[in-house]
């Protein structure tokens, strides 16, 4: 069983199935990849049915930022990076107005603390926006507010009835969901970030599958962004022995332990300041992060 949020993981493993029969894209699904220094952007397109069944992910938009590594990032890279996510999630949310940002996942666990994370360094407006008169110092922001939900597991609700409730009371146009994802291969950890239109499963990386964030269930379009911050124990070990004989059994019963990166602290720190970083440079403007660092 292959568990990870990744579509691009999941559309690696369908194409070397696919190679064993025929060559070609897979039905359904348009892929196109590009560079641009040190960071790798890959879309894929899931277009209909053909496609969602080949990935098992639902129709939309995924997009795959690349890069060596979360855990040393220099500040160039870091500004160069927060650029690249900005710029893939304006094509996301061009068109709202007002946008909530949710930073889905439990702040006491390190490998799930990203979308608290992130959430601490979005500037929030949408209480001054509502003020009587102009407004002090929102001139030129965008309409935003963000909140933490926490976990099914911290709160005994599930994330999406939490979401739902403050859209219909806040009545956002868009949702931006962030999230802790899982990966099929450790190379992938804190070196991808996936934003997506279609919404997001919480804990389906870890086979703990919640009620999805999406359209249909939040009331509103949701883009969901990610980094992966585990690997499943099973996984690795099957990449390991490759060429051998395992004993499947043992493999298997590992299943479901999940891993992450000894750097886990430091990587959830940077990752969730670049994600926030790059929701502020998509809602209210290219406005420079120094000041931006002064604000949040």
């Amino acid at each position: 069983m292959i568990r990870t949020d990744l579509a691009e993981e999941l559309r690696t493993h369908a194409m070397a199935s696919k190679a064993k029969h025929a060559k070609g894209e897979l039905d359904g699904i348009l892929y196109n990849e590009r560079k641009e220094d040190f960071i790798r952007i890959s879309t894929i397109e899931i277009t209909d049915a053909r496609g969602e069944e080949s990935l098992g992910k639902p129709m939309g938009k995924y997009v795959t930022i690349s890069f060596p590594s979360a855990a040393n990032l220099t500040y160039a890279d870091f500004l160069k990076l927060c650029d690249a996510v900005a710029v893939e999630l304006r094509a996301f949310c061009w068109d709202y107005s007002h946008a909530l940002v949710c930073g889905i996942g439990n702040r006491d666990l390190s490998s799930d603390a990203l979308g608290a994370i992130a959430a601490d360094h979005v500037l929030v407006t949408h209480h001054l926006k509502q003020m009587d008169g102009p407004p002090i110092g929102t001139g030129g922001f965008g309409d935003v507010s963000a909140f933490t939900p926490g976990s099914t597991a911290k709160t005994g609700l599930e994330t999406a009835a939490i979401i739902h409730s403050v859209v219909e009371n806040v009545r956002p146009d868009v949702v931006i969901a962030v999230d802790a994802l899982a990966a099929r291969e450790a190379d992938r950890l804190a070196r991808t970030i996936q934003i997506s239109d279609a919404g997001i499963a919480p804990g389906s990386g870890v086979g703990n599958v919640r009620s999805a964030l999406n359209r249909e269930t939040v009331g509103v379009p949701v883009v969901a962004i990610g980094v992966p911050t585990v690997v499943d124990t099973a996984t690795l070990l099957h990449d390991a022995l490759e060429g051998y004989s395992p004993n499947e059994e043992i493999i298997a019963s590992l299943s479901g332990l999940f891993v992450a990166p000894k750097e886990i602290d430091a990587i959830a720190e940077n990752m969730g300041k670049v994600i926030g970083y790059a929701i502020n440079r998509t809602l209210h403007g290219d406005f420079p992060y120094e000041e931006m660092a002064m604000m949040v």
